[in-house]
């Protein structure tokens, strides 16, 4: 039912939010002083990720917890081949974009062929993420537990900027090509057939949808944009190191975020982070020094909320608000 009502709102009033969003975003860094831009950085950087996530584990229904391998793959493959080859990281983004969705696709073949149900999956997922995370830190030629300095070049082409302006309408534009993406995804028949994956599996089989091509092809288009991420946070960061890429926390703040907007929705996986990460960056800088871990608490605290008043996440709170004013205006 909840994922009914937070799907019906009007379709003026979905392109009158997206427009809203876009313009909002556009404007925003231009009224904000240079030192508050790193929270938008961050608040569009985990849309992207959220809205990458949601497509197989939303849409698909299929809960992955491996996406810090495919973070991964964009940010090593692309400082490895800057550091070694001098490539740029436009075009090595793209390198680590397609081995991601080459592991995606490796996952999900040997997942899923035995057709394992979504908590095995969820766990499989989970140890190949751990695996990647003692791997990464032992490897010398990918910098061990100490990680790998991304070079700096000082121009656009290495993907080396002066600021966090460019950075930010950088992951701007990745950010509404993704959403553009999806809702492309949505509306089209490859999305209605992952969300039969998600409804009724067997369902699906039933009629004749081939089920292990499209959780393959869900996870690959998943785990190519994630790869994508990684390369920017990369060179945002100028640091590559095993526990902000192949660690678990920043699998578990997508899934939390995505869950909160509203997991398998259109406008979920955007609204969750506009909430929680500047919300979390906010109680870091102000109470982070005096209560450790305060934020944390904070994002449990709603995820139960959500759970047990708004079982479809935020999408489905502003769909019911959206509804409502459609009618009144109508009236």
């Amino acid at each position: 039912m909840a994922q009914n009502i937070q799907e019906a709102p009007n379709t003026m009033v979905n392109r009158a939010l997206w427009a809203a969003l876009l313009a909002a975003a556009i404007v925003a860094p231009l009224v904000l002083p240079e030192g508050k831009l790193n929270v938008l950085v961050l608040t569009v950087l985990f849309v992207y990720l959220c809205v990458a996530w949601n497509i197989v584990g939303g849409f698909a229904g299929q809960f992955c917890l491996g996406h810090s391998l495919f973070l991964a793959a964009g940010a090593y493959t692309s400082t490895l081949l800057q550091i070694h080859l001098g490539i740029s990281p436009w075009l090595g983004m793209f390198v680590g974009g397609f081995l991601a969705a080459a592991i995606g696709v490796a996952i999900a073949w040997l997942s899923f062929r035995y057709t394992l149900p979504p908590l095995a999956f969820a766990l499989v997922t989970l140890s190949l993420s751990m695996l990647g995370f003692l791997a990464v830190s032992s490897i010398d030629f990918l910098g061990a537990s100490r990680g790998l300095q991304v070079p700096t070049r000082g121009d656009a082409w290495m993907y080396h900027f002066a600021g966090d302006l460019p950075y930010y309408y950088a992951v701007l534009i990745q950010a509404v090509l993704a959403i553009t993406l999806t809702l492309w995804l949505y509306h089209h028949k490859i999305g209605l057939y992952f969300r039969s994956l998600r409804d009724n599996e067997r369902a699906a089989l039933a009629i004749g949808i081939p089920v292990l091509r499209y959780k393959m092809l869900a996870l690959a288009i998943s785990g190519f944009l994630t790869a994508l991420a990684g390369t920017f946070y990369a060179q945002y960061l100028m640091y590559v190191e095993p526990h902000t890429f192949v660690g678990l926390t920043i699998v578990i703040e997508i899934i939390l975020f995505t869950v909160v907007g509203g997991t398998g929705t259109r406008w979920g996986p955007v609204l969750g982070p506009l909430l929680l990460v500047p919300l979390g960056e906010f109680l870091r800088a102000n109470l982070g020094g005096r209560i450790e871990g305060l934020h944390l608490f904070i994002y449990g605290v709603l995820l139960v909320a959500v759970i047990r008043f708004l079982p479809g996440g935020l999408s489905a709170l502003f769909a019911r608000l959206a509804t409502r004013f459609s009618s009144q205006f109508k009236s």
